[in-house]
């Protein structure tokens, strides 16, 4: 079990305490056995003193050293005094170089041999802990002096000394110091956790706050309550601010990328390194409809399936695989596409090795858009080509036009004669009926010079002026400028649109797009009706735009052509309306659709890129 920080402190000072109790009473107990040992060494030379002096008057030669001894009275008492003297002497005798008793305090071992004991001097110069373990012990030693007869030793005073009443006296001193030292553990264990609760409070907050960072909890806020930690909490404040900043920032360009990822044509799938799949896009859901997130991908996928294969091995080998060119089959048995798959392996610089991307492109489609490309290619070459031949065509229009003008000119000239001027040489009048061929020839040649002026502006490049343009403003301005006519002839206009609804697009172009189809419908409801312009938002970032009408309506057969250069089904028209309210929408990337019963009007259904 992990102890919290507040706990190993406290814990901490307590042992450090403890141990300083502990130490300073050995101290003491050491320094209590010195003293007392050094007490009894004193009390035991004294003795020892004592005896010599009044041994030293009584020995007269070696031989009758003995005799001497044992027959002074006064002598016996002193050593018999020296157990009553101190509590710890134990015994006092006088033996002779092989350590048999010349006199005792104790009569009856006169004449034994008393073993020597350790030395109390030896142990008072070892080290504070050699005289403790010596009390601790409970043995005796001696203290000792040599008797001399001039210069030779003949025997010995000894004193001996027990540590059992010294030991003692330190287990009664151990009690009172036991109790002081437990009291200052257990103050000390109080004082430090209070300590540690009052200083490390701060720190429990910082932990508290950068707990709830790591579980994604944003923008959090710490006041720490102690003035010398504001700073700190202020530091954190930013940092918190900051992590808080760059995380958004980090799901927002993940969820950005995943919306690329997802809309991509490509098929893309992630497999991570246990062979689960953490990622799937539309394309990839489509080419194989059992891979999910967190599917694996053996249980999702047939063993011999070609993106299976090359995911495992792109996996085992950890780089990658492919081009591979494979034919999937499709859903239910239907025919399948030709894809090129590759597998990538992606790298963590943290993690490593962290997974597969799985990519499968249609190359069928592919083509199909290569093939597109060449043929958009050909028809931008064939409508430079025509619109050369265009140019061509209309001046000689011109010149023709201006010529026939001339031609007019002179036949009225020539058709108006004076009376009586024939005869006078004038030239005479046009044949009957020229004018009218005149006239004819004059209309087509107009026809024709619309027909190439039409054919000029719609092949002309367009340089899209692209801006946000309110939905409702612009319809609104669509319909002031019909009503007046649609009024005239009993039509109500309806206008039905949101104000905050903006498209991305070239105002003056989808202006007179809508203003060719309201102007149409109108044309289409000679007896009267309505007119109806709506728009509303819808799916993928469209504006749908809708103008309907209650005329006449188109016929089936003309559905399919209405939208191609030149057709009309009026006797005035042009057959460029249409085509230009179609080339609008294609510029602009959108869709238009056109629904029709006979007799109960048409509807048009434009989509154009929300702003």
């Amino acid at each position: 079990m992990r102890l919290s920080y507040q706990t190993r402190q406290a814990l901490g000072v307590t042992c450090i305490v403890a141990l300083t109790v502990i130490a300073l009473s050995v101290v003491y107990l050491t320094a209590q056995a010195q003293a007392l040992l050094a007490e009894s060494e004193l009390r035991g030379r004294m003795l020892a003193n004592a005896t010599y002096q009044r041994a030293f008057t009584l020995v007269r030669s070696r031989e009758s050293a003995a005799a001497d001894l044992q027959a002074d009275p006064g002598l016996r008492a002193i050593l018999l005094s020296a157990i009553g003297f101190a509590e710890n002497v134990t015994y006092a005798t006088i033996t002779d170089v092989r350590d048999r008793a010349l006199v005792h305090s104790s009569p009856t071992l006169e004449g034994t041999v008393v073993p020597a004991q350790a030395s109390l001097e030896q142990l008072l110069q070892g080290g504070p802990f050699t005289q403790l373990r010596g009390v601790w012990e409970q043995r005796s030693y001696e203290v000792t002096q040599p008797l001399l007869l001039g210069d030779e030793r003949f025997g010995s005073i000894r004193i001996g000394v027990s540590t059992v009443l010294i030991w003692a006296g330190l287990k009664s001193a151990l009690k009172p110091i036991a109790i002081v030292a437990g009291a200052a553990i257990i103050l000390a264990t109080g004082v430090s956790w209070l300590m540690a609760r009052r200083f490390l409070r701060p720190i429990h907050v910082l932990q508290s706050g950068i707990a709830r960072l790591r579980e994604g909890e944003e923008d959090v806020h710490l006041d720490l309550p102690d003035e010398d930690f504001k700073d700190l909490g202020t530091s954190f404040n930013a940092l918190s601010q900051s992590v808080s900043t760059i995380r958004s920032q980090l799901v927002e360009q993940a969820r950005r990328a995943e919306s690329v990822v997802e809309r991509l044509e490509d098929a893309v799938a992630i497999v991570g390194t246990t062979g689960d799949v953490a990622f799937v896009n539309a394309a990839m859901k489509a080419l194989l409809p059992a891979l999910e997130p967190g599917v694996a991908l053996a249980t999702a996928v047939p063993e011999a399936h070609p993106c299976r294969v090359l995911v495992e091995q792109a996996l085992s080998v950890r780089a990658s695989r492919g081009p591979l060119i494979a034919d999937l089959p499709g859903e239910d048995g239907e025919a399948g596409s030709q894809q090129q798959l590759m597998a990538h392996p992606i790298a963590d610089q943290a993690r490593g090795f962290v997974g597969v991307m799985l990519v499968a492109r249609n190359v069928g489609a592919l083509s199909q858009l290569q093939t597109m490309l060449r043929y958009s290619r050909k028809l931008s070459s064939l409508n430079r080509l025509l619109a050369g031949v265009a140019h061509e065509v209309k001046n000689p229009l011109n010149a023709m036009t201006i010529h026939l003008e001339l031609l007019r000119q002179k036949l009225g000239r020539r058709a108006v004669v004076p009376v009586g001027a024939g005869a006078g040489g004038a030239d005479p009048p046009p044949p009957e009926g020229l004018m009218s061929h005149v006239s004819i020839i004059g209309e087509e040649i107009r026809r024709l010079d619309q027909v190439v002026q039409g054919f000029l502006r719609f092949s002309r490049p367009e340089e899209l002026q692209l801006q946000p343009v309110s939905v409702a403003a612009l319809l609104q301005d669509i319909v002031d400028v019909v009503r007046p006519q649609a009024e005239q002839q009993g039509i109500v206009v309806e206008l039905e649109a949101h104000h905050g609804v903006a498209i991305q697009v070239d105002r003056a172009m989808v202006r007179q797009a809508l203003l060719n189809l309201a102007l149409n419908a109108i044309d289409a409801m000679p007896s009267g009706g309505t007119l109806a312009l709506r728009a509303r938002s819808v799916e993928e970032q469209q504006v749908q735009i809708d103008v309907v009408d209650s005329g006449i309506g188109i016929k089936p057969e003309h559905l399919s052509r209405i939208f191609d250069l030149y057709f009309t089904t009026r006797e005035q028209g042009s057959g460029l309306g249409l085509s230009m309210v179609y080339r609008t929408v294609q510029l602009h990337d959108g869709t238009i659709e056109v629904e029709s019963t006979p007799g109960r009007g048409a509807s048009f259904r434009m989509r154009l890129p929300r702003a």
